[in-house]
C-alpha cells in the first residue's frame, strides 16, 4: 500500500457545493409563512380551497366540494354552498387531514415505497415550528440515487477523474492537482435529484424532488499499488414550503393537496412554518 500520496492531500476537503442556491437559505420565498391575506392569495386564483371546508369563512360543507369544481365544471362558488360554523382549530384539522389525504394521489395511494415520508413530513409541517427534518429512509432513498451513476452522475465524474490523472501522471508533484481537477469536473456534473418517473408515485417526488442544495465532501483517499480507494459524503438539503411560482404553476395549481399546503403556510391566519429537510449519505469509490 502507498500512503505517501494521502500524506499530501489534507482532508476532508468540499469537492463540490452549489452555488447558486445555498444551504440554509432562510430568505428563499418558499420559506415565507403568513405573510399573506385574503385578498393577495384570492388573486392568485385560491377561492377554491379545500373540499371539504371554506376556510376563509370557518365554514364546513354539508357536502364535500369535488376537486377542481369550479374551474373545470363552472360549478357553484363556495359562498353559495351552504354549511355550518366552525372554529379556527376545527378548520386546521379538516385541513390537515385532507391533506394528508389528498397526498396519496402521489405516492400510489400509500403503496409507494417512500409514502410514509409525506405523512411523517406533514405532520412536522404541523408541529414541528420549523425546526429542520430528518429520516434515516431518506438517507436511504439519497444513497440509492447516488450510486445509481447515471450519465454525468458525480460518482462517475468523480471515478473517470481519478482514474484519467492517475492513468497519464505518475509523479506527485502532478497527482497534487487531483483535487482541482476533481472539482473542475463535478461542475459539468449532474446531480442526484428525485425527478424520475418513479418519483411521482413512490413518495420521493412530492416530498422532495428537486433538491434545493448539495455538497459533496472527500473525506479519505488513498493510493495502493494497483489501484485506489476513496470515501465520499453526500449532503443536501430541501425546502418543504412553496412559493408563488409553485401554486401559480398551471399543473399544481389544480390540486387540492398544493392550495391547501400554500394556504396553511402563507395565510396570515394560519402561517404554519415551512422547513429544511436534510438529509445525507456516505459511499465508498474504489478503483482496482
Amino acid at each position: 500500500m502507498n500512503n505517501d500520496f494521502a500524506l499530501y492531500m489534507s482532508l476532508p476537503e468540499t469537492i463540490f457545493r452549489t452555488t447558486i442556491k445555498h444551504f440554509d437559505d432562510s430568505s428563499s420565498e418558499d420559506m415565507k409563512c403568513g405573510d399573506l391575506d385574503e385578498r393577495q392569495l384570492l388573486s392568485l386564483g385560491l377561492d377554491n380551497i379545500s373540499a371539504k371546508v371554506d376556510p376563509y369563512r370557518l365554514i364546513r360543507y354539508d357536502v364535500p366540494l369535488s376537486n377542481n369544481y369550479n374551474r373545470l365544471y363552472g360549478e357553484m362558488h363556495p359562498l353559495e354552498v351552504k354549511g355550518r360554523p366552525i372554529s379556527h382549530q376545527e378548520c386546521v384539522e379538516v385541513l390537515f387531514d385532507e391533506l394528508k389525504a389528498c397526498s396519496s394521489e402521489f405516492t400510489l395511494f400509500g403503496w409507494g415505497k417512500y409514502s410514509h415520508l409525506i405523512t411523517e413530513m406533514i405532520d412536522h409541517f404541523r408541529y414541528g415550528n420549523g425546526s429542520p427534518f430528518y429520516s434515516l429512509s431518506l438517507n436511504d432513498a439519497y444513497e440509492q440515487r447516488i450510486i445509481e451513476r447515471g450519465y454525468k452522475s458525480p460518482l462517475v465524474v468523480i471515478k473517470d477523474t481519478i482514474n484519467s490523472v492517475f492513468r497519464n501522471n505518475n509523479n506527485i508533484g502532478v497527482q497534487l492537482n487531483l483535487l482541482q481537477q476533481v472539482k473542475l469536473d463535478l461542475r459539468d456534473s449532474r446531480l442526484s435529484k428525485f425527478d424520475r418517473k418513479e418519483d411521482n408515485y413512490n413518495g420521493l417526488g412530492i416530498t422532495v424532488h428537486d433538491i434545493h442544495a448539495q455538497q459533496i465532501d472527500l473525506i479519505r483517499f488513498q493510493k495502493f499499488a494497483l489501484g485506489w480507494e476513496a470515501w465520499l459524503q453526500f449532503q443536501a438539503q430541501d425546502h418543504f414550503g412553496l412559493d408563488t411560482t409553485d401554486i401559480t404553476n398551471s399543473v399544481f395549481n389544480k390540486f387540492h393537496f398544493f392550495r391547501i399546503w400554500f394556504f396553511l403556510q402563507r395565510h396570515r391566519d394560519f402561517a404554519f412554518k415551512p422547513f429544511f429537510t436534510n438529509f445525507k449519505a456516505s459511499v465508498r469509490l474504489s478503483e482496482y
